[in-house]
């Protein structure tokens, strides 16, 4: 019995870390659904009889592999359940993951629409078992027939990650809320494998209301060029958003959502109860837009460098965010005119004459700076002792003066944080900077998978 129990605990600690390269060896059933199970590559031809096992025991009979797969019947459970998918005759051999829930609907509102395009196996599976009320679409030209569409009522269109890209376009398009599943944040697709455990105070958006709650058992994930777009952090992680926001700078269609989900729900769900309500809270909170939302129409003064000197490999967020900028053109903008005001001391400045003409700038906007009209300083430089009312901590970087933003980084470019800070602050201003996803509305490569 010991060196069975040693086994089966060798069995469950390395089945995570097996199953992550191979995503079809993990599907979702609900009590006493049938289902056909594919096994993973050669250990479908060679398994033998396979059996379901949870918590020490199998449960029901073992089932014969037939053409690489396995014919199951979910055992009935009253919470959800994660069963190995294990060779009869070898237990060490585990073959793929089924998460089984009970048989009942999770709560959904009637009212709001669901549609999935060409969504991940583990999405299909996950819905039916716990009957959330989706419609489902393999092809994504039925993007271009738009009957799916009820205009009325709250909607979410779910994509597949090999549609992701296309989610900012489909939402000028169609003007519909929109969540794409398995997408990479990175653009060059690096694998760095790491844990990512969720707390409360890494919610923020439209799921800021959760910070107040206590998770005793938080889900724990593992996951893995920087464009410059117009981004809301959802959820945060450790050095880039999990979940975010993406806003276009299209007019009309502000109200509608695009968020993009870098986070493998798929090894949470059934596992953890905060998972699953968090996974459900997104779906809800992305489906219900943002109506009334303003465009990004709101403007800003650069206050140092001049905006021709301000180049997009030194200053790549400045230097999109430049397309809302107020331009002086000889007389000093009017306060209605402006959201923000902004003085980049970063990198290397030539000579403190360079900076008189902005010195005086900056002294006649004193009584105006504070939270409605803020000043975002970035880096550090002697300079700033000149003007005390600014009251900066320079020793501790600090800024106490309400409205005063000070950023002391100078490094140039500027660092990933910095710059997804920026974007982030931008975007809380509704200052537009101008871009959108590469390829995001690609018209030759619009619906292709």
């Amino acid at each position: 019995m010991k060196a069975f129990l040693a086994l089966l605990s060798l069995w469950l600690a390395t089945a995570a870390g097996a199953l992550r390269a191979d995503e079809a060896s993990l599907a979702f059933a609900r009590s006493g659904q049938k289902l056909t199970l594919p096994l993973r590559g050669a250990d479908g031809r060679s398994a033998g009889p396979v059996a379901l096992w949870a918590f020490g025991r199998r449960w029901g009979e073992p089932a014969p592999v037939k053409n690489g797969a396995v014919e199951f019947m979910a055992p009935t459970v009253r919470v959800p359940v994660v069963f190995q998918m294990a060779a009869e005759k070898d237990l060490a051999r585990v073959l793929g993951e089924l998460v089984v829930y009970p048989d009942r609907p999770v709560p959904w509102k009637k009212r709001t629409k669901l549609v999935a395009v060409a969504v991940p196996d583990w999405f299909d599976t996950w819905s039916e078992a716990v009957s959330l009320p989706v419609r489902k679409f393999k092809d994504p030209k039925v993007l271009d027939v738009g009957n799916w569409q009820v205009p009325e009522k709250p909607a979410l269109l779910i994509l597949g990650g090999k549609l992701a890209g296309k989610g900012l376009c489909v939402t000028g398009e169609h003007r519909i809320n929109v969540l794409a599943l398995e997408t990479d944040w990175s653009d060059t697709n690096e694998t760095v494998i790491r844990k990512l455990i969720l707390s409360p105070k890494d919610m923020s958006g439209p799921l800021a209301d959760l910070q107040s709650q206590n998770w005793p058992l938080p889900p724990l994930f593992y996951r893995r060029s920087l464009e410059v777009v117009n981004r809301q952090t959802w959820i945060a992680g450790p050095d880039h958003p999990l979940v975010e926001e993406i806003r276009s700078p299209q007019r009309g269609v502000e109200s509608w959502r695009t968020v993009f989900s870098y986070l493998p729900w798929q090894r949470l769900l059934g596992r953890s109860e905060v998972a699953d309500e968090l996974f459900l809270r997104l779906l809800a909170e992305t489906a219900k837009g943002a109506p009334g939302r303003r465009p990004l129409e709101e403007r800003w003064l650069l206050l140092y460098p001049a905006m021709k000197d301000v180049k997009p490999d030194e200053r790549p967020v400045l230097a999109a965010a430049l397309t809302s900028a107020v331009v002086n053109g000889g007389r000093e903008p009017r306060d209605r005119e402006i959201h923000a005001y902004v003085l980049d001391l970063r990198g290397k400045i030539p000579s403190s004459a360079d900076l008189s003409e902005r010195i005086d700038a900056l002294a006649s906007i004193e009584n105006r700076i504070g939270v409605p009209l803020p000043l975002l300083i970035l880096g550090d430089n002697a300079i700033l002792d000149h003007w005390k009312w600014l009251e900066l901590d320079r020793r501790n970087h600090r800024s106490p003066r309400p409205g005063v933003l000070w950023w002391p980084d100078n490094s140039l470019p500027p660092s990933r944080e910095s710059q997804l800070r920026l974007m982030q602050l931008f975007t809380d201003w509704n200052l537009s900077l101008g871009n959108t996803p590469r390829e995001a509305c690609n018209e030759d490569r619009k619906h292709e998978l």
